[in-house]
């Protein structure tokens, strides 16, 4: 007998993901890293659980209230604080990187590495 939770969500969580809220939340979030859909999709279904997903349009919307300067450009509040894909110390670390001279597109290159 299989339990619920031994399943494999990830078709569940892409039923989510096709929904018109998330859809477009998935889509304005992809846009911002430089990625497709179905790879924002793919990233989402393996760091997030279920309850993430179907809150992620007003989630991200907090996100884009807090979110200032380079962390907006690189999207740290959406990845740590909405999303919990990357930790506090993480999005740090890349906010310090480019702070440091990095560019803002090879910092988002290493964010999308961490995050595959």
């Amino acid at each position: 007998m299989n339990m619920i939770y031994e399943r494999d969500l990830r078709s569940m969580k892409l039923l989510i993901l096709k929904g018109t809220r998330q859809d477009e939340a998935v889509l304005s979030l992809a846009n911002r890293l430089g990625i497709s859909r179905q790879q924002m999709r793919k990233i989402l279904i393996a760091g997030c659980d279920m309850m993430t997903l179907e809150n992620i349009g007003p989630r991200l919307e907090a996100a884009d209230a807090a979110a200032a300067g380079t962390a907006d450009a690189l999207s740290i509040p959406h990845l740590t604080t909405a999303l919990g894909l990357l930790t506090d110390a993480e999005g740090a670390a890349f906010l310090a990187r480019v702070e440091a001279g990095e560019s803002v597109e090879s910092v988002k290159k290493a964010i999308l590495e961490v995050l595959a």
